[in-house]
């Protein structure tokens, strides 16, 4: 499910959604009410900074909905390079096929003929040559048909390998519009479709073992930019991605859904298990050492501790994937203003 709301809180998204689309210049259709109810739900940051743009204008036409729709609400398509070569394959197999069927229906009218020919020899008097040659004739015809069938088989399983491989590259393109570019985790937008999914699946399990959240801020990186650069700092985002990497115990997904912010989503535990997990992720980055390359001695190659503030929640039935995420958030930041490279516990009942 991509909107897990409650009732009372899809009707509240409703109340606030409809006076921002009557704004609009674009008609009240699906496209534009998803739209809105993802800005008024706050759960699609990006929409929402694009939107922001727009705030001053006369108001959103449906070539700018549809854009706006496609690119942050829709699923993610392919991109133009991968998109042509799809279409270069799909119309490449079906003119081999369309060719393909054209050489049999020729071939195949070709022995009808023949058939026919013979079969009016056999009936009529003729000699007895005749009939030989049109025997002959008739084996002839046939081994060309036998031919031109497995000619068409032969094409006809090249082009569903050729289906198949296509099938394959857009599934990996898919794939990889899911994954953030530098650290290789999940990005935001697969991080929101495991969490419904988690929510939905979770509806039949008992209420300790629902979906728990570990979301993790590396301290201070601002400074580590400023000292270091931006590249050591990708750096760094890749050490602790790979720490969560390490330690995430299947099913969990492990994600990056911010600049430096990273998620740990356990689609069924307890509380406490989220805790432990996020106990030890805080742990091994504090013990670690990211080193940079390009020095002579030894002693420049290391960093000054790197550092993460976590914070931990439960789902709780009903509730929103948005409501859920601000309360794993406000743990995070209660770790941040109680000294950093802490773990702080926020249970649904503290909300």
């Amino acid at each position: 499910m991509r909107y897990p709301d409650s009732m009372e809180k899809s009707a509240e998204y409703l109340r606030l959604a409809l006076p921002l689309m009557t704004r609009q210049r674009t008609a009240l259709h699906p496209h534009s009410y998803a739209l809105w109810y993802e800005y008024v739900s706050g759960r699609n940051p990006r929409l929402r900074e694009a939107l922001a743009e727009h705030a001053q204008g006369p108001g959103l036409n449906e070539h700018q909905t549809d854009a706006l729709y496609r690119h942050y609400v829709a699923q993610p398509p392919l991109n133009a390079e991968e998109a042509q070569r799809v279409s270069d394959g799909l119309t490449r197999v079906l003119a081999n096929m369309a060719d393909s069927a054209a050489q049999a229906g020729s071939q195949t009218a070709r022995f009808d003929q023949s058939l026919l020919q013979w079969s009016e020899q056999l009936l009529g008097a003729v000699a007895q040559d005749e009939q030989v040659q049109a025997v002959q004739a008739l084996m002839a015809s046939t081994r060309e048909m036998r031919e031109a069938v497995a000619t068409l088989q032969q094409r006809l399983d090249a082009n569903q390998a050729e289906i198949a491989q296509l099938r394959e590259e857009v599934s990996q393109a898919r794939n990889e519009a899911l994954v953030d570019a530098l650290t290789g985790l999940a990005n935001r937008r697969a991080f929101e479709q495991q969490l419904a999914r988690c929510m939905h699946d979770s509806l039949d399990r008992a209420i300790e073992q629902a979906p728990c959240l570990v979301l993790g801020d590396i301290d201070f990186f601002k400074r580590v930019n400023d000292n270091y650069g931006h590249s050591f700092g990708d750096q760094v985002l890749r050490a602790v991605a790979s720490s969560m990497q390490a330690l995430a115990p299947k099913p969990c997904l492990a994600a990056r859904v911010g600049g430096e912010e990273f998620a740990l989503l356990l689609p069924a535990g307890r509380l406490a298990e989220a805790q432990n997990l996020a106990e030890q992720l805080r742990s091994k980055i504090a013990t670690s050492r990211i080193r940079r390359g390009g020095h002579e001695h030894e002693h420049e190659l290391e960093l000054e501790r790197v550092t993460l503030s976590l914070g931990v929640t439960q789902w709780v039935r009903g509730e929103s994937a948005n409501d859920f995420f601000e309360r794993a958030d406000r743990a995070l930041y209660a770790s941040k203003r109680s000294g950093r490279n802490c773990v702080t516990v926020l249970a649904a009942r503290a909300a």
